[in-house]
């Protein structure tokens, strides 16, 4: 009783997270996306922790949908994998705290080239935030976790919002089941696309 019990007190809390992104579909998130449709490279999209994790799943789902993406490790980049961004690129920042340490490379980089700083972050004051081009801002969602410590209901509003972000670009394109078979030849979505 007391696992269940657990397991959908989680989904509550983590629901009502995702039900206050609604504000985050502002002006802000419009030009944002904009931004990356107009964006002729790559998108570069890069945090650290539970917030990598994440970035490194929207980023793949950008690649399978027609938005050219790789993630970057904000650490590996310090040590050298700047290399791998072009002035035609722009980066997607994401940090809950927007105060983290390790992106102080890239940021700092994305400032000195001129490549264009999105983020997704949860303060308003936070580092990240106030040295972005372009910022996606959500209200900072209660942790599931019962300390309000563990990355839970924080890392389900950005993949939310990282969805939306590759979704909108999906229709702007007009990406359509016959490119994404290109993309995807295998595995059963693949094989589904072929018939």
């Amino acid at each position: 009783k007391q696992i269940i019990k657990e397991a959908k007190k989680v989904l509550t809390i983590e629901s009502e997270s995702i039900s206050l992104l609604k504000k985050s579909f502002d002006n802000n998130f419009y030009l944002a996306v904009k931004k990356i449709y107009e964006t002729k490279g790559k998108v570069i999209v890069t945090g650290i922790g539970k917030s990598g994790h994440i970035a490194n799943k929207i980023s793949s789902t950008l690649s399978s949908t027609g938005t050219p993406s790789h993630f970057i490790h904000p650490t590996e980049a310090s040590h050298g994998d700047l290399g791998s961004i072009s002035k035609n690129d722009c980066i997607l920042a994401l940090s809950n705290s927007g105060q983290t340490n390790e992106l102080n490379g890239i940021i700092n980089y994305a400032k000195r080239f001129k490549v264009p700083l999105i983020s997704i972050s949860s303060n308003k004051k936070g580092m990240l935030y106030l040295k972005s081009d372009f910022k996606i801002l959500y209200k900072k969602p209660k942790e599931a976790c019962p300390n309000n410590l563990a990355p839970t209901s924080s890392t389900t509003v950005q993949l939310v919002l990282g969805d939306a972000i590759a979704v909108t670009l999906i229709k702007i394109r007009g990406f359509k089941k016959s490119h994404f078979g290109n993309l995807h030849p295998a595995g059963t979505l693949g094989r589904d696309l072929i018939k």
